[in-house]
């Protein structure tokens, strides 16, 4: 699988196109194999890179930058006040992004995970339904925590799919509902053919 076919699956990902269509789309050979090339992607784009170095990094440029405008500001321009105030919100972004990763829907995810490991409810056939509730997860935070706006609305667009991924791991209000109601129908079906049969007769002569 090429470089170039990964970046486009993650790209597709990222545009919250289900893998079953990325798998059509780009021709590849299963859902699992769509799920390999978004995480090789992701793997590449963040080799060698420090998210604390790259932050700092990227708030030395935002005080240049303000610098440049502020006294422009000061002297009426609107646009370098428009442009000051964008910089100052970055800025901070930048700043609390440590703080609110510390809080953000990943770790929530990773908690969900975990409880549910512990419950023994998963086995090792999950992994990848569990990597990719992680990585919508993990794309909602970094929007949230770096972007504004649109780029804010349109990652809360991937939250419909994060919680078809906890669906499917029973890790929802209406699944547990669902798991219960399976549990209970199994418990009191008999396993015996011939008590099943009898409690048929039983039902039909009853609701005769």
């Amino acid at each position: 699988m090429s470089d170039q076919t990964d970046e486009k699956a993650l790209s597709l990902f990222l545009a919250a196109m289900p893998f079953a269509r990325i798998r059509d789309q780009l021709g590849m050979r299963s859902v699992q194999s769509v799920e390999a090339a978004i995480t090789r992607a992701l793997k590449k784009a963040q080799k060698g890179k420090s998210p604390d170095s790259a932050r700092q990094v990227e708030i030395e440029r935002l005080d240049s930058l303000y610098r440049q405008l502020y006294p422009l500001a000061l002297q009426g321009d609107l646009k370098a006040v428009d442009q000051c105030l964008k910089i100052g919100e970055q800025r901070l972004r930048l700043i609390d992004a440590p703080v609110k990763a510390q809080s953000g829907l990943l770790e929530a995810y990773e908690h969900t995970i975990e409880t549910l490991r512990d419950q023994g409810a998963l086995d090792a056939s999950d992994e990848a339904v569990i990597q990719s509730g992680r990585m919508i997860a993990s794309q909602i935070d970094y929007a949230t925590t770096h972007g504004a706006g649109q780029e804010v609305t349109k990652a809360l667009y991937l939250m419909p799919h994060l919680m078809n991924v906890l669906d499917e791991l029973g890790a929802t209000p209406e699944a547990r509902r669902r798991i219960k109601e399976a549990a209970g129908d199994a418990k009191e079906t008999p396993t015996d053919p011939l008590e099943a049969f009898r409690l048929k007769q039983f039902t039909a002569e009853r609701t005769a």
